[in-house]
């Protein structure tokens, strides 16, 4: 059986049906809009994190011990790159694959015009087992593992710089980690990039990792090797084991080290998601607030009448922060389970989202946590006590013999 004042602040909120739905209606939508859209950016993060680490980085990077802060001396600082090497890595707990990588600068030269450009190398085979989503991005010709041990995929720039088409060869000049130049001849064989996307460095190319090692003479050797986890979330439990069995000479980077503008901008995202919550919140509880001042105007009467007949002040001001929380309690419930029905069906569903100027639309799941929810449940309901503070304690504070002649 519910409390006395319980019961009574039922029977009020109730009591002015129209009011009590147009507040009750604010904090619906306030909260059922905060769940909505925390569950869509949480889906949207989750496919962005997974576009970089399936696509670029890997979970985990490998190098040698100072190599991400001396990037002019990458050559220099090389690791080994054969199967014994990257079977011990692969041989600890969670691993999925490794693959071995050359970053390397370079001057591709095609109808006698030279201009820089930065290269990768991989190894066809293995890159896709690391980082899937590779190929993604190259929309017209072939992926190397589909190409010549002489092949090269560039971006649109770079070819246009070069002005190559598809299929035409074109010569590679750089120095090897001795500081010799050496040249090479390769196909282009494919653009790498979204039309209509700007990449942060325009000139870039691909190509082979046998290419590279006989180009810069550092056969069995890379600059770095890039890690598969089976989840990869687990990059920060596995790193430590990886380190240690590495030893110091070598240095093991998460995929939060090597792209931290993710994290940045997933921050950012956060922080305005956080600010919008805050004015729907804000606006929603200024209704509370309004409706309880509202409530003891008109109250001004009966709240002498009971305080006449005994009741305390204190449970005056407990009814009316009651008769608040219910409202922000049942807003938010059903708000709540509404966001929840709308993350719950897309979560399952997908949502497609084409981007202006991408071949492929970005797959959304939407996610919430159920800690999330009884957070701001918890906030609704409190933050509506808090707004209805000031009309409680205004009505506690009243006079029986005042309240009582009141009009």
């Amino acid at each position: 059986m519910l409390p006395p004042l319980l019961r009574i602040a039922f029977r009020n909120v109730l009591r002015n049906r129209r009011r009590s739905l147009i507040t009750f209606s604010a904090v619906f939508l306030a909260l059922g809009i905060m769940v909505s859209i925390r569950g869509f950016l949480n889906g949207l993060q989750a496919t962005i994190r997974e576009s970089v680490v399936l696509g670029q980085t890997g979970a985990l990077q490998v190098h040698r011990t100072g190599f991400l802060k001396s990037v002019s001396a990458s050559l220099d600082l090389s690791i080994p790159s054969d199967d014994a090497f990257l079977a011990k890595i692969t041989a600890i707990p969670g691993v999925k694959e490794a693959t071995a990588r050359i970053m390397f600068g370079g001057m591709p030269n095609a109808n006698d015009v030279s201009t820089a450009a930065l290269f990768t190398a991989m190894d066809p085979r293995r890159e896709l087992t690391v980082c899937p989503r590779r190929n993604e991005m190259i929309y017209r010709g072939k992926a190397l593992k589909d190409s010549g041990p002489a092949a090269a995929i560039l971006s649109p720039e770079l070819a246009a710089s070069l002005g190559i088409k598809l299929g035409q060869k074109a010569t590679l000049l750089t120095g090897d980690r001795d500081g010799v130049m050496n040249a090479l001849d390769f196909e282009f064989v494919g653009e790498y990039g979204q039309p209509g996307l700007p990449l942060p460095d325009k000139k870039l190319g691909f190509v082979p990792l046998a290419f590279a090692q006989e180009l810069l003479r550092m056969e069995g050797r890379a600059t770095e090797i890039a890690v598969a986890l089976h989840r990869f979330e687990d990059a920060e439990k596995v790193k430590p084991v990886l380190q240690a069995t590495l030893g110091p000479e070598y240095e093991v980077s998460t995929w939060h080290d090597v792209a931290a503008y993710i994290d940045d901008a997933i921050a950012t995202q956060n922080f305005i998601l956080n600010l919008i919550a805050g004015v729907f919140l804000f606006v929603a509880l200024l209704g509370i607030a309004n409706t309880m001042l509202m409530s003891v105007l008109e109250r001004t009467r009966e709240i002498g009448t009971m305080m006449s007949v005994g009741v305390r002040r204190r449970q005056i001001l407990t009814l009316f922060l009651l008769e608040a929380s219910l409202l922000g309690l049942a807003g938010g419930v059903l708000g709540s389970i509404a966001g929840g029905g709308f993350v719950l069906y897309y979560g399952h569903k997908g949502m497609i989202l084409p981007i202006p100027g991408m071949l492929a639309p970005l797959h959304v799941f939407p996610l919430v946590s159920a800690g999330y929810i009884l957070f701001i449940l918890g906030l609704a309901a409190g933050g509506a006590a808090l707004a209805a503070l000031w009309p409680s304690v205004r009505a506690s504070r009243m006079r029986p013999v005042e309240a009582l002649s009141a009009v």
